[in-house]
This record gives C-alpha cells, structure tokens and sequence, in this order.
C-alpha cells in the first residue's frame, strides 16, 4: 500500500462538494474564496492522470488553468478578481453537471429495478433465506492513507474471496455491492449484501462477524466493518416493522416486503441521511456497483 501524504479522498471530497456549492447551494463569496486557497494548491499537486474524476471536479481543474495557466501552484492566491473569474466560468459548467447527476440518477434506479427482481426470484426459489447486511470501511485515524487505488485493491480481493465460495461464504446464493464515498470526510466504504441459503445457515451476526474478519485481513488491519445485522440495529428495525434483514422467510409477506427495501439500500442515490455518497474519483473501467445473478 502507497500511503498518501495528505488526504486526497477528503480534498476530492471537499472540491466536489465546493463546486457543487457554487452552483446549486448556499455559500458566499468569501467561503468560495477562503476555501480556494485552502484547497487548490494541495488538490492540483495531488493530481493523478490515472483517476476519473467526477464532473464537479472536472470543471474545478478545468476552470482554475484557464485562470491560472502554467503558473505554479503554490504562488497562486485567490484574490477577489480570480475568484470572481472562477465562479463565472464555473456557471458555464452547470448543464453538464446536472446532465450528469441525472443520468447517475437514472442508473441508480435501473440498478434498483435489476436488484428487486433478483431478490423476489431468489425469494420465490427458497423458503428461507438469510439476508446479511454489512458496510465496509476503514478507520478514521488510518482513512486519509487510503487511496482509490488502495479501495479498488481491497474489493478486488474481496470479491475474489466471495466467487470462490468457501470460508464465510459458503453457502451465498447471491450478493450485491456498492461502492461510495463519504460527504464529510471522503472515506471510501462498501455496501454490502449477502443472500444466504436459509436451510444452511441462521446466524447472521456471526457471518456478518466473519467477513468484518475477512475485510480487516485484505485492508492489513486498516479496515472495519459496521455490521447492519447487530442485535441493537436489528431490535429497532423490528420495533419499526422494518426487519428486513436476518432470516427471512417467504409466506411472511412483511418480511419479504422488508427484505426487498433493505436490498434496495444499496442502489439509492439518497441516502437517509441526506448526504451525497456518490464516488468522486474512480479508476478507467472501475464499476462503482455490482451484483451476482440468483441461482
């Protein structure tokens, strides 16, 4: 692993978020201003020709060379003027930015379309099935080391340990992933199904246990799991009538029905928290969401 000097995740994270900003939120003339001088000069250096950056960022570089040119970085400060400069050529940017989300939208919800019918046939197929749910992330204090070469280098692992179907996922009928990117400090994390033959096996807290084991030794210590299917989570969902995950069996119709919408996490663009989980940075040919067919 290449441990990175600063931050990168969390920069990308915050430049995507200044952008977006500028041009659909509430921030004034002197935060877009200070928050130039506090990034710009760390981003453009941490610049990887290899990333895919996201359309924010995109016309963050795009719009600050044509500002500044061939100057070096580090001279570089955003005064009233430049700053006035970025913020009109970043407008010109604003159609594309919303194309953008719109068509990211759009494919969250075929994703979606594709998730739930895999789902109820997997269902309709077997009369238990337990549904595991788990979210992959790394440690605060290790997460700025992490780069998207890194995340990409752990799920690669990862699913290289679910196709082969032995350990702790023995037994898996079917599994859908999604990769995103934390709002407030950049971290990379996974979301993570797994459908289990319910005749097989019925502890889901301690499979969900074994591949936070699993994650820790691909991530070399630095990762860890948040186990969605603990018994305090599991508690309040059932006081809720939202229990969809755990054992669930098909002539329990509020099951399945849970079942299904706790799948469908996986593939909203709107997080019940509110924030914007999008990935900001991927590799050429990287899919930020995948999910293997029912048996």
């Amino acid at each position: 692993m290449i441990y990175s000097p600063v931050n990168h995740s969390q920069l990308i994270s915050n430049v995507d978020r200044l952008v977006r900003e500028i041009l659909f939120g509430t921030i004034n003339f002197q935060q877009i201003k200070s928050q130039l001088n506090e990034f710009y000069y760390s981003f453009m250096v941490s610049l990887d020709p290899d990333f895919r950056y996201s359309k924010p960022i995109q016309a963050f570089i795009e719009s600050t060379n044509a500002i500044i040119g061939d100057a070096y970085a580090y001279n570089v400060f955003w005064d009233n003027e430049k700053t006035v400069q970025f913020i009109q050529l970043l407008l010109s940017y604003e159609m594309a930015i919303k194309k953008d989300y719109s068509a990211w939208r759009y494919q969250s919800h075929q994703n979606g379309k594709r998730l739930e019918n895999n789902v109820r046939t997997l269902i309709s197929n077997y009369s238990r099935l337990l549904f595991v749910r788990v979210d992959l992330k790394y440690i605060q204090e290790n997460s700025h080391h992490i780069t998207i070469r890194d995340f990409d280098s752990h799920m690669k692992k990862l699913r290289d340990f679910i196709h082969n179907g032995d350990t702790c996922f023995k037994h898996l009928l079917s599994h859908a992933w999604s990769l995103e990117q934390g709002e407030e400090n950049g971290g990379f994390h996974c979301h993570l199904l797994l459908i289990f033959d319910g005749s097989k096996h019925y502890k889901d807290s301690y499979l969900a246990d074994q591949v936070g084991q699993k994650w820790r030794e691909i991530t070399e210590g630095v990762g860890y799991c948040f186990i969605v299917n603990n018994k305090e989570h599991k508690d309040a969902l059932a006081a809720g009538g939202r229990l969809g995950i755990g054992m669930i069996h098909r002539n329990n119709l509020q099951e399945v029905e849970n079942a299904v919408d706790a799948a469908l996490y996986l593939t909203r663009p709107d997080k019940r928290d509110g924030s914007y989980q999008r990935l900001k940075v991927t590799l050429p040919n990287m899919n930020t969401f995948g999910q293997s067919m029912t048996h």
